[in-house]
């Protein structure tokens, strides 16, 4: 399954919510806009249960968390998934992928959203910081790695992980643009040309990000 530059271009408008697509729009017009976010969104939801289904069954992970193309008042700016153990539904940690105007990322994150009614500590997972340097040696294409404080909009440049690791001043750099919060880690790909195989380009990135994620189980 192929993903293409037209994928990345349906997030490129100046406004999503329905009511300013109303003003602006004919009622065919916005049902078209619609119809083609629709189209877009199943095509998303076939990779992920596509991948989901891909991945080993010891992850458990066959029944990821698709966000819907709608809020019921704004078409998405992006598409979102979650990956997660059934065994840790609740757990805050989870491996995910998003796709917006700019990239298309396979990442672990820290849900801070209602974080209070889900399980495992912030600092608990800031703590996988230390432990980047051992795991990056495992993991063979590197270079595609980036690593960002989750506050950092997401259609910011992230910081290339390999920069990340070559200069011991930048866990403390992070650790401050972190405000108290988390990072984030990632394969990043970017709106520059299609990518074929996308379901196996996942697959291998959730593959890779998969010992930090099960480190905290």
């Amino acid at each position: 399954m192929e993903l293409t530059i037209d994928d990345f271009q349906l997030f490129e408008r100046d406004f999503f919510a329905f009511k300013q697509l109303k003003e602006f729009y004919s009622l065919d017009e916005v049902e078209q806009i619609k119809q083609n976010y629709k189209e877009h969104w199943q095509k998303w939801k076939t990779i992920q249960q596509t991948v989901a289904k891909s991945l080993p069954e010891n992850y458990h992970m066959s029944k990821p968390k698709i966000e819907s193309w709608t809020n019921g008042w704004n078409l998405r700016n992006h598409f979102w998934c979650a990956y997660r153990n059934p065994q840790h539904r609740n757990q805050n940690a989870c491996l995910a992928t998003l796709l917006n105007k700019k990239q298309f990322q396979v990442y672990l994150m820290f849900q801070h959203y209602k974080s209070d009614e889900r399980a495992g500590s912030l600092a608990e997972y800031n703590e996988l910081l230390s432990t980047l340097q051992s795991w990056s040696k495992q993991v063979v294409d590197i270079e595609s790695y980036y690593i960002w404080p989750q506050v950092e909009h997401e259609l910011t440049d992230h910081l290339p992980l390999t920069e990340f690791l070559a200069d011991y001043n930048q866990p403390e750099k992070l650790k401050t643009a972190m405000q108290d919060r988390s990072f984030q880690l990632g394969k990043l790909t970017f709106k520059t040309e299609n990518t074929p195989d996308i379901v196996q380009e996942t697959l291998k990135a959730l593959e890779e990000l998969a010992p930090l994620y099960f480190a905290l189980n």
